[in-house]
């Protein structure tokens, strides 16, 4: 019954945040329950003063908001954790996080949230309810309104249907991605240009991605490519770990000294063609097309070379 509850809440709480309230058809709809079901739980809710009912709408009261925000903010921030320092696949975030997110103590939480250095943002983009309660807004528009020719960054991906969030996260579509060239096409899809590579975003794709304007300085450089297409005996500058590089793999590559700014050198190639060899700071490291597709490079204003 407490998992349960604890479940309405949060239907709750995203329902007083879009300022529509909820119903026992949207409750029962939202967690595939039987109206009946649906139903008693809302009864129990407002028997424990978590719920009040306005007309035909329930809403959160004070304590049930309080309540709702602590389930939502250990559901996000265990997401953030499997996005950051485990390798879970990003389709399974969500399911771990729903179970976890009923058994973790607050006080465990909080100390969850101080070692990821209290992050605003879950990998979604969804805002993380502060430790005293307070669930930082975020405005952004669908992708689908986004006017053409206008530059767009993502700001916010829904992860379900989770068929639909592996196609775009196998596109390179992430939060923090940025999008150029933007045209919207008559079928509904859109063209735009991804990290200096051209894409078309299906349009199942498109509702559930939400963007903003990017930021002044976030323009990127000229000659902005992957190093999966620098050609051997190439060399440029890294300019970024792609945002949809996360996890143990983007640790790992900063490890390595993949960092903004490393001057990086194509040696050679397998006999298959990946992986292949690449000179970083002094050192011979071997990357496969997969993991050298989320480095983000520039050929541009590349610095001398000392001959000393």
């Amino acid at each position: 019954m407490r998992i349960q509850l604890e479940d309405a809440l949060k239907h709750l709480l995203d329902s007083d945040e879009a300022e529509r309230g909820a119903t026992v058809e949207s409750l029962a709809g939202a967690l595939s329950w039987k109206r009946r079901r649906a139903a008693e739980v809302f009864g129990h809710l407002r028997a424990r003063g978590l719920a009040i009912t306005l007309g035909d709408a329930h809403h959160l009261s004070e304590d049930g908001r309080a309540y709702a925000l602590q389930v939502a903010r250990t559901h996000r921030l265990y997401e953030t954790w499997l996005a950051r320092e485990t390798s879970t696949p990003a389709d399974q975030w969500h399911r771990e996080a729903h179970k976890a997110e009923h058994h973790i103590k607050a006080a465990d939480v909080d100390a969850l949230a101080d070692r990821l250095s209290n992050p605003r943002f879950d990998p979604h983009g969804d805002p993380i309810p502060t430790r005293e309660g307070h669930l930082p807004k975020r405005l952004y528009t669908s992708l689908a309104s986004w006017p053409d020719q206008f530059p767009a960054c993502i700001a916010h991906m829904e992860d379900e249907p989770a068929i639909l969030f592996r196609q775009a996260e196998v596109l390179g579509l992430a939060p923090g991605t940025r999008l150029d060239e933007f045209r919207q096409l008559d079928d509904g899809s859109i063209s735009a240009l991804l990290e200096g590579r051209p894409i078309v975003i299906p349009a199942a794709i498109v509702p559930l991605i939400h963007v903003v304007e990017p930021d002044e300085e976030d323009n990127p450089p000229q000659g902005l490519g992957r190093l999966s297409d620098l050609p051997v005996g190439g060399e440029a500058l890294v300019y970024a770990l792609a945002p949809s590089c996360i996890g143990q793999e983007r640790r790992r590559l900063l490890d390595l000294g993949v960092v903004p700014g490393t001057r990086i050198h194509c040696e050679f190639s397998s006999p298959f063609g990946s992986p292949r060899s690449y000179d970083i700071r002094g050192a011979l490291i071997a990357l496969r097309d997969y993991q050298a597709e989320r480095i983000l490079i520039h050929t541009t204003d590349l610095p001398r070379q000392s001959t000393g």
